[in-house]
């Protein structure tokens, strides 16, 4: 509805048409009192609609000045966001206002609220300000705001909207660090200590000793080796490595609630490793493939790119088709340079001969993946009733017998599976990492 003109509420029109129904039954009847009722009421809210159009006119955006302050810019998810509006009335006519700040559906309120309902005066400031929690990452609009402006007796109303818009990113879950064991593991096999070399693949010569079937035949060294018997080259492994992180982005990983499906645990694990990763001397690269990559980030230092890969990953969600990993992985072969550890967080497909092929591509060239996969019906929560209950177990069955099915078929072509419900893959993933870290490989 237009603000340049006053409007009859639902209150007021009911009262109009009560009148008019009251003037229908007084003619039918020949009622005065009918007759009068019915009169006062038309006369009473005409009377008040035209007080309240005169009082506000010129009602406009020029009346009113908006700020924002202590607006968060960046959130994490489940995290607390503050936002705070101050309004100043700079019209002629006080009355009674209704404001309100839009927000998305994704966000609950937690303190304060975006609403406010008062009498505003001239010349007056009215703040707002409210507290909000995001379950769902990527990027928001908090606003407009609008402002309703109403007589005493909630008749007729004025409508206006102040495009005042505020952009809020929200960012992976910050998980809390993990302690015990774990974090020991952290920090290298040997306890105490910080080791940046170990023997294997790297630049520095080691020394020499016999050929196993499991090395690699580039390293053999054909000088000093002897029809018999050969031997291979041992260098000095930095324990700097680089890692990337694999994000499927097809429907399957959309199963589970909003704000807690299988690729949100996803992204909560990855920007774990991330922080991990930042606080060490590693690179950290990312890739996000449906059937096309939609953001590739080559693994790199420094914080301005771990920002980079948090951002990105705050943008990240599950959409529609079916996740190609053959053809992540013919991308990586060609676009990775040096030898990476590929965390992937993707749904478990039976694998084809395609997948062997780029497999197997993939490996030649020294990389390795881990395959973190979600159980998808695992993501839902237990079903209010028994026979619901009953009908997921009995889903979660068969799709749990074919799950292992399919990832022992992964295991068997040489691709490490690790599964996850909905409780998550950060303590996996770490695991993980903290193995890498301390012996350089994990089967």
């Amino acid at each position: 509805m237009s603000a340049n003109f006053a409007t009859l509420s639902g209150r007021g029109t009911g009262l109009i048409s009560g009148g008019l129904i009251s003037f229908g039954l007084a003619f039918y009847t020949l009622h005065l009192l009918l007759f009068a009722a019915g009169f006062l009421i038309v006369a009473f809210v005409a009377a008040e609609y035209l007080t309240f159009a005169w009082s506000t006119r010129g009602f406009s955006k020029e009346w009113f000045r908006l700020e924002r302050f202590e607006a968060s810019k960046r959130v994490n998810r489940k995290a607390l966001g503050l936002m705070g509006l101050r309004l100043i009335h700079e019209g002629q006519t006080a009355f009674y206002a209704e404001v309100w700040d839009s927000y998305p559906q994704t966000f609950r309120m937690v303190t304060g609220s975006p609403r406010i309902l008062t009498w505003w005066n001239p010349g007056e400031d009215l703040r707002v300000v409210y507290g909000f929690r995001p379950y769902r990452r990527g990027a928001y609009t908090l606003g407009p705001t609008f402002i309703l402006a109403h007589d005493a007796f909630g008749l007729a109303f004025r409508t206006l909207v102040l495009d005042s818009r505020h952009e809020v990113t929200v960012l992976p879950s910050n998980a809390s660090m993990p302690s015990g064991h774990l974090a020991m593991r952290l920090r290298t096999k040997y306890l105490g200590t910080t080791v940046l070399r170990q023997r294997g693949y790297g630049t520095e010569f080691r020394s020499l000793r016999e050929y196993h079937a499991s090395d690699d035949f580039r390293s053999i060294a054909w000088k000093h080796s002897t029809k018999g018997r050969l031997f291979v080259k041992e260098f000095e492994q930095e324990m700097r490595q680089d890692f990337l992180i694999l994000l499927d982005t097809g429907s399957f990983m959309g199963a589970g609630r909003l704000g807690e499906d299988a690729m949100d645990l996803a992204v909560d694990a990855a920007t774990m490793l991330t922080s991990y990763i930042m606080n060490g001397e590693d690179r950290i690269g990312l890739l996000a493939f449906p059937t096309d990559p939609l953001v590739y980030l080559p693994p790199k230092r420094g914080p301005r790119n771990v920002a980079r890969v948090l951002e990105e990953m705050a943008l990240i969600n599950a959409g529609a088709g079916h996740f190609s990993l053959p053809g992540a992985l013919d991308l990586l072969s060609r676009r990775l340079e040096d030898r990476t550890h590929v965390f992937a967080f993707a749904a478990a497909q039976p694998p084809t001969r395609a997948l062997l092929t780029s497999y197997s591509r993939f490996a030649a060239r020294g990389h390795r993946l881990y395959l973190f996969t979600p159980e998808l019906f695992a993501m839902y929560p237990p079903l209010p009733t028994e026979n619901d209950q009953r009908t997921l177990a009995m889903a979660q069955s068969v799709e749990g017998t074919f799950a292992r099915q399919t990832q022992h078929l992964i295991r068997s072509i040489g691709i490490p599976v690790i599964s996850y419900d909905r409780r998550g893959a950060t303590v996996k993933v770490l695991n993980l990492y903290s193995t890498l870290k301390a012996w350089g490989s994990a089967s």
